[in-house]
């Protein structure tokens, strides 16, 4: 009799879910109505989701159809089957799993690899300029102990008695001469001290998620095998359409993601750490340029300095519109090119023994060479000095079209040249004060130069004191893009070489900016062994 009764119970037990119906979608939810258009059933949440303007009834009334559901999976077997193919599914994708982990592992490992290279490189670069700054410091510390020395043994030796004597030129050269030993003292002596700010750069990358070959920053973490579910008819053999609910989630990774989305540039590259200074650089494309590195020229390719060196002593050059560079050099007479093939041969001779070639642009076929020579005298013990300038045009033929020579007072040295609709731009370095520069606009007339405008500085009490450039360039427009080596910008100066805006600095990680140069509204920017493209608007 008991065992009748245990399997009774058994009997009443067959069927009977343990667990509540609870909504696979709603955890708070119970599943209470039948959608007779999706064959499935639901809660009160998801008609308005996924079951708007379906036939629907309550729960109950749906046993029948349930139970016909049920009695035909079991039937035919097909949940079986199903099951039996996910199960194959999720274990090769434990397979995949493991593979892709090594795969992402030395992937890392390499990553990690290389910023411990770029950090030794870092090292060796950073500790070079630092040893570098200290020999420079300490050599002007001691070529002006030479120069207080020698001026103390040339004062000693003076006599007060005979001060009536000595010719009023005399008095003022030994004047100026203190006055500037002191003034250099000075400034030596408060010159800042190399320092050393450390930027914790360190980011190797991010793990993401992919999906279909593409890579989505910012990736969910994935769902937990419980929330991995949806409205549809388990046996239908899309992929698409038992996963639907993936299509949601895609545009919630699109959204959350979109903010992330940043401009092309500014672009910043490294070139080879031995490099401590680019004294020109001329852009021919997006990804290519000419550059002057220790009077060396050499070429970036795809953002890559080549190793190849095309001209061994190079000062200034000009490309041409069949890409042929044309080669000045100081000490020479002669301008050369550098044909496609490497091949150096003479463009035209430009010089004399006592006028040497500085300078050189290009612009509308019209090629600008300035040539500079100084003579100097000693009258009375005070040196005077006297510039020799000739500015001369050719074609790109070598023809010469025009020349013009003048002399200045002074020894204020050519650096950088720019041929302008309003005249010619002119940078030139100040030889009594080697690392100080100013800019002249000048109107070049058919028997003289004019002086049309100067700008010599910006920043501070006393701005021409402070100028150090290290570049310049011109826009179509005619304003005069400069860097300013020693204030870490690069900013505009008006056609009347006025201030008009700064463009970027120490914000946009700019250091000790040199050559800069435009094509295409962009603007290189060398900074020590680095290079930056920023974009540029003419405002």
């Amino acid at each position: 009799m008991a065992d009748d009764t245990l399997k009774h119970e058994e009997k009443q037990e067959v069927g009977i879910h343990p667990k509540p119906l609870r909504c696979r979608f709603h955890e708070t939810e119970v599943y209470t109505i039948f959608c007779n258009d999706c064959n499935d059933f639901m809660c009160f949440k998801c008609i308005g989701q996924l079951h708007q303007k379906h036939e629907l009834s309550q729960l109950q009334d749906a046993d029948e159809a349930i139970r016909i559901e049920m009695f035909g999976l079991l039937l035919e077997n097909k949940y079986a089957e199903h099951l039996s193919s996910l199960i194959d599914k999720v274990l090769d994708r434990g397979k995949e799993l493991v593979q892709d982990e090594e795969t992402i592992t030395r992937e890392i490992r390499t990553s990690v690899d290389k910023m411990k290279q770029n950090i030794d490189l870092a090292e060796k670069r950073l500790l070079s300029e630092l040893r570098n700054a200290f020999e420079s410091y300490q050599t002007s510390l001691q070529e002006q102990k030479s120069n207080i020395n020698n001026l103390q043994t040339e004062i000693a030796n003076l006599d007060v008695d005979k001060v009536p004597e000595f010719s009023l030129s005399h008095i003022i050269n030994s004047l100026s001469e203190m006055k500037l030993c002191s003034s250099t003292s000075d400034k030596l002596l408060n010159h800042p001290k190399p320092g050393f700010q450390p930027k914790m750069e360190f980011s190797i990358g991010n793990l993401i998620e992919t999906r279909s070959g593409k890579r989505d920053a910012g990736a969910l973490p994935l769902q937990s095998s419980s929330n991995i579910s949806t409205q549809t008819d388990y046996f239908e053999d899309s992929d698409t359409e038992w996963f639907d609910a993936e299509d949601f989630e895609e545009d919630d990774l699109i959204e959350s993601s979109s903010d992330e989305i940043t401009n092309e540039y500014p672009i910043k590259f490294q070139i080879n750490p031995d490099i401590k200074l680019i004294s020109k650089i001329v852009p021919i494309s997006e990804k290519n340029a000419w550059i002057i590195s220790n009077r060396k020229l050499l070429k970036i390719v795809d953002h890559t300095l080549q190793e190849d060196v095309y001209a061994e002593t190079v000062d200034d050059i000009a490309i041409l519109k069949d890409g042929c560079v044309l080669v000045l050099r100081r000490d020479k007479t002669f301008i050369m090119k550098l044909l496609p093939n490497r091949k150096l041969v003479r463009f035209a001779d430009v010089g004399t023994i006592n006028n040497f070639p500085y300078c050189i642009c290009i612009r509308d076929n019209i090629v600008v060479i300035y040539l500079w020579y100084v003579t100097g005298s000693n009258q009375y013990g005070y040196a005077c000095y006297t510039s020799r300038n000739n500015i001369i045009w050719m074609n790109t033929d070598g023809i010469v079209t025009k020349s013009l020579p003048f002399s200045e007072s002074g020894r204020t040295r050519p650096c950088s040249i720019q041929n302008l609709e309003s005249g010619l731009c002119v940078l030139y370095r100040l030889d009594i004060e080697p690392y100080l520069h100013s800019i002249e606009l000048l109107e070049v007339k058919s028997d003289k130069c004019n002086k049309l405008y100067g700008f010599k500085g910006i920043y501070g009490m006393n701005p021409k004191r402070n100028f150090e450039c290290g570049g310049m360039c011109a826009d179509n427009a005619g304003n005069i893009l400069v860097s300013d080596y020693r204030h870490h910008s690069v900013y505009v100066l008006d056609k009347e070489l006025k201030y008009k805006s700064k463009l970027y600095d120490s914000k946009n990680e700019l250091d000790k900016p040199t050559a800069i140069s435009l094509l295409n509204d962009h603007i290189w920017v060398a900074d020590g062994n680095q290079i930056f493209i920023f974009p540029y608007v003419n405002e």
